[in-house]
């Protein structure tokens, strides 16, 4: 079966399909990926320079899962090439952005909580932007951020929101089920920025 959907805008229950048929083959491949970033830069917290690898983390995480999606890999490279690819390609600018993303959501969350939440959905897509353009700078990162996700916020919260039930399962799995359904949720979310982005994905199956 072929999904052609370019020019198409998916539902969130599409995304949801789609990323499941593009876990085959290389779910265990992402999992390890970020099971092995979560466990470094969890170390390295201990000795107080962890948070200096947060945004390199994420921008190579982002850019592993956007390689899987893209059909540029099928996630068989090395379980680091994430957090080097980060470290490599954008560590200061991905630190700046993580440092810019925590302030500011932290202050919008003293004045309520709904606006801190609603900020973090704005400031989302800067880790896959500044993975697709290294150069870019931190406050364009996150502006750019905000303007795709303009009138995109709710269905992405949605999207996180429709995984609740696997988290729950997770959870009756003595709690270690939880991390099996992280690979499946972050591949959807780097498919919801593919759509943001409107570029055309197809699967064969």
């Amino acid at each position: 079966l072929i999904f052609n959907l370019e020019g198409i805008m998916l539902s969130n229950r599409d995304i949801r399909v789609l990323s499941w048929k593009q876990l085959k083959g290389s779910y265990w491949s992402i999992f390890a990926a970020l099971v092995i970033v979560s466990i470094i830069t969890s170390l390295l917290s201990a000795i107080g320079i962890g948070l200096l690898l947060a945004g390199a983390a994420a921008v190579g995480i982002a850019a592993y899962l956007l390689d899987v999606i893209n059909n540029k890999k099928n996630a068989d490279g090395s379980v680091f090439d994430p957090l080097l690819t980060g470290i490599k390609d954008s560590f200061v600018t991905s630190l700046v952005t993580f440092i810019l993303v925590t302030v500011f959501t932290f202050l919008w969350g003293l004045l309520l909580v709904i606006p801190g939440i609603v900020k973090t959905y704005a400031y989302s897509q800067a880790y896959y932007i500044i993975t697709e353009n290294p150069e870019i700078g931190p406050m364009e990162a996150i502006d750019e951020s905000r303007r795709l996700m303009n009138g995109k916020k709710m269905k992405l919260f949605l999207l996180d929101l429709s995984f609740i039930g696997w988290y729950l399962l997770g959870l009756l799995a003595l709690g270690i089920g939880v991390i099996f359904v992280i690979p499946y949720h972050q591949l959807a979310r780097a498919n919801f920025y593919n759509e943001l982005r409107e570029k055309p994905v197809s699967v064969l199956e």
